[in-house]
């Protein structure tokens, strides 16, 4: 069974919200996603602000975190 999940970014001060997630499998495929763009995703979002600390939430579709990976370069 699948079911939509969706990444979004969060410091301390800001949060960027996926609305359009992806169809996944399992929360392992899920996370298997969420670490093949991480590494591209820490240019962009610490390029501004390199003492900022951000996370890769990975939430479902009710709102709940299901995982949450540091974002470093």
């Amino acid at each position: 069974m699948s079911e939509r999940l969706y990444f979004d970014l969060e410091s301390g001060e800001e949060t960027i919200r996926d609305d359009d997630g992806v169809e996944v499998g399992s929360l392992a495929e899920a996370m298997a996603e969420a670490r093949s763009v991480i590494a591209e995703m820490a240019d962009e979002v610490c390029a501004a602000d390199p003492d900022r600390s951000w996370s890769l939430v990975v939430r479902d579709a009710a709102g709940y975190a299901r995982h949450r990976l540091p974002i470093r370069r």
